[in-house]
């Protein structure tokens, strides 16, 4: 018999470096456990290969006793596709059939290689009259089949896929009406999301993450792959050694934020109310100082429980699997 309620599902990301597994329990405390991914099983952020974790996964799961869970796992933001529609405000069956017609003119692929859903924004006025504001977010199949038997052969009950963004708001954003940037800092890329309170406005996925500074700390000092991560998860190292890895991060952010101020900000205001750093390599020195100097805004980070004064790395990694632990449906 479960002992967790069944309000909360098991929460899964796959990460390119680590797999992390989030229970949230009816106290508040959520049970989490991570391990490392398989190597070549995900390349930039993204599943390659469901034959290769599926076993592995089963296992570990088994071993942990969490075989009996309903599972969300969640999509990473450069899995997605996300556009944002306008239509005129009508009944909600006819906003369905709308919302299909301009999928199919709008999306980069064919309606019927995708997966699709869609929320509402809200309405607007404009000179044509009151318009429903509508994001689209779809995927290919071949990318959710992919993730869906990953889950389904390692022996999992897999209840939805959810996708990261979306999975961060509704944990971090809930109670909110602010707009919020947050940046998710991984091993492999950034993921850079918009929040209109807890509405994603806009996503954006950053080719640069941890291994890159890995490697900056490598190449600073001669030194092997292996022995510039052991110095920069002992944080040995020194802010100078990651120049090049926060030039090319500050460049990417600004490059986010000048697209998001050029498109988005009659959906949402363009100062943040917020920003919040999550991912592991987001607690690499001077990386809030970076933020806080192209953003104006002093910028947080977030984890689930810590009484600590400092964030820590062990809490910070769980964000998108607490969210996605969290789903109820939409």
């Amino acid at each position: 018999m479960p002992f967790f309620s069944k309000k909360y599902k098991l929460g899964l990301d796959i990460g390119s470096s680590l797999i992390k597994v989030c229970l949230p329990t009816p106290k508040g405390r959520p049970l989490i456990l991570s391990l490392e991914t398989p190597a070549g099983v995900v390349s930039k952020g993204v599943l390659q290969s469901s034959e290769g974790l599926s076993e592995f996964l089963r296992q570990w799961i088994k071993r942990n006793q969490l075989d009996h869970h309903y599972v969300v796992a969640a999509l990473p933001a450069s899995t997605l596709v996300l556009r944002h529609i306008q239509l005129p405000r009508m009944k909600a069956k006819e906003t369905a059939e709308a919302v299909q017609w301009e999928a199919r003119r709008v999306l980069p692929f064919p309606l019927e290689e995708a997966q699709m859903d869609w929320v509402s924004h809200g309405l607007s006025i404009i000179d044509e009259g009151e318009m429903q504001d509508i994001l689209l977010v779809a995927v290919r199949d071949s990318i959710a089949e992919r993730y869906a038997k990953a889950i389904n052969d390692a022996g999992l009950k897999l209840l939805a896929l959810d996708i990261a963004p979306m999975a961060l708001g509704r944990w971090l954003l809930k109670d909110t009406q602010d707009t919020t940037l947050i940046i998710d800092v991984g091993a492999e890329t950034t993921q850079v999301h918009f929040y209109g309170g807890a509405k994603l406005i806009f996503s954006r996925n950053l080719n640069i993450g941890g291994e890159a500074a890995t490697s900056a700390i490598s190449t600073a000092n001669g030194i092997s792959f292996a022995e510039a991560e052991a110095k920069k998860v002992q944080g040995d190292y020194q802010e100078n050694w990651l120049s090049s890895w926060f030039r090319e991060l500050g460049r990417e952010l600004q490059r986010s934020l000048d697209y998001y101020r050029s498109n988005f900000t009659d959906k949402a205001s363009d100062h943040f109310s917020q920003i919040l750093l999550t991912g592991g390599a987001s607690l690499l020195r001077g990386t809030s100082a970076l933020v806080q100097e192209i953003t104006g805004v002093e910028p947080g980070y977030v984890e689930f429980s810590s009484k600590d004064y400092r964030p820590r790395h062990d809490k910070i990694i769980y964000n998108v699997a607490l969210g996605a632990g969290m789903w109820e449906g939409k």
